[in-house]
C-alpha cells in the first residue's frame, strides 16, 4: 500500500531537509508500505523548493508540488488531491515540517490503522498528550480556537483535538470520493476536514502524542506584521466555520 506523507510549508528551508531525512528513517522501518513523500510549497522565497529539488536527485520518493501562497487548506487541498489521483495513495499522513508532531508517530498510527480504524488523530489532550514550549498566549489562543468554537460552537464533540495537522487517514471509504470543493482555505481547513471524516466512520482513534513548539523557522500562527493580515483572515473563516458546521450538523439530526 502506498503511503503518502503530505508536507505543507513555506520558509521551511531550516526544517525541510531535516524532516525529509527523518521520513526516510520511517519508511525504511515499514516496509511492508510504499512511502513516498511529497512537499507542498508555496514558493517559498527562503529556497525551500530549491533544497527539496535537491533532496530528490538522491530519492525518487521524494515529490515536489510548488503553488502561490493562498492558504494553508488550499496547499492541504492541492495535496491531498494529487497524493489521491496522481500517486495513487492508499494512506495519507499530513504533518509540519518544523517537527512540532514527532514523525516518529507514524509508525504508532499505521498499527492503529491495521487494527481497523480509518483515521487517527494526532492528539494533545487525550491521556498522556500535551503541548510544550507554547506562550499564554498561544494557548489561549489554542483554547479559544479548540474549545469554545470547535466543540462549543461548532459541536463536533467525538475528537477532542480538532486543529492539528498530524493525521493519518485511510483512503478508501473515506477520501477517495470526498468533494473539496467547498472546504475552508485557511487553517480552518483542519477543523472542517475532521468533521466531514466523522460523518463518514466512526472508527476514529485520538494517539497521545506531545505538541512541540518549533526551534527552528518562524510560525505563521503569530502577530508578526508579515502575516497579520493573512492570520486575521484565517480567524474570520474559522469563527465563521464552526457556525457553518452547526448549521450542518442541525440539518444532518433533522
Amino acid at each position: 500500500m502506498v503511503v503518502v506523507n503530505i508536507i505543507t510549508t513555506y520558509n521551511e528551508a531550516e526544517n525541510i531537509k531535516e524532516m525529509l531525512t527523518a521520513l526516510k528513517k520511517v519508511g525504511l522501518r515499514n516496509k511492508k508500505y510504499k512511502f513516498l513523500t511529497l512537499v507542498v510549497d508555496d514558493k517559498s522565497p527562503d529556497g525551500t523548493g530549491t533544497i527539496v529539488q535537491e533532496f530528490m536527485e538522491k530519492d525518487e520518493r521524494v515529490y515536489l508540488l510548488s503553488g502561490d501562497k493562498k492558504g494553508l487548506g488550499e496547499a492541504m487541498i492541492r495535496g491531498l488531491n494529487y497524493a489521491i489521483k496522481k500517486l495513487k495513495a492508499g494512506i495519507v499522513i499530513p504533518n509540519e515540517a518544523d517537527f512540532a508532531f514527532d514523525p516518529n508517530y507514524i509508525t504508532p498510527s499505521l498499527r492503529k490503522i491495521e487494527e481497523g480504524y480509518d483515521v487517527i488523530v494526532g492528539s494533545r489532550h487525550v491521556r498522556e498528550g500535551n503541548t510544550q514550549g507554547w506562550t499564554f498566549i498561544r494557548r489561549i489562543n489554542h483554547w479559544v480556537a479548540n474549545t469554545v468554537f470547535a466543540t462549543w460552537v461548532a459541536g463536533v464533540t467525538q475528537i477532542h483535538d480538532h486543529n492539528g495537522e498530524f493525521r493519518v487517514v485511510r483512503v478508501k471509504g473515506i477520501l477517495d470520493n470526498m468533494d473539496f470543493t467547498n472546504f475552508p482555505r485557511g487553517f480552518g481547513f483542519f477543523c472542517y476536514w475532521l468533521f466531514k471524516m466523522t460523518q463518514k466512520t466512526n472508527r476514529v482513534y485520538e494517539l497521545p502524542i506531545t505538541y512541540k513548539f518549533r526551534t527552528k523557522g518562524e510560525s505563521k500562527v503569530s502577530f508578526n506584521p508579515k502575516y497579520l493580515r493573512i492570520y486575521l483572515h484565517d480567524v474570520w473563516e474559522y469563527i465563521s466555520l464552526s457556525f457553518k458546521i452547526r448549521l450542518e450538523k442541525s440539518k444532518i439530526s433533522l
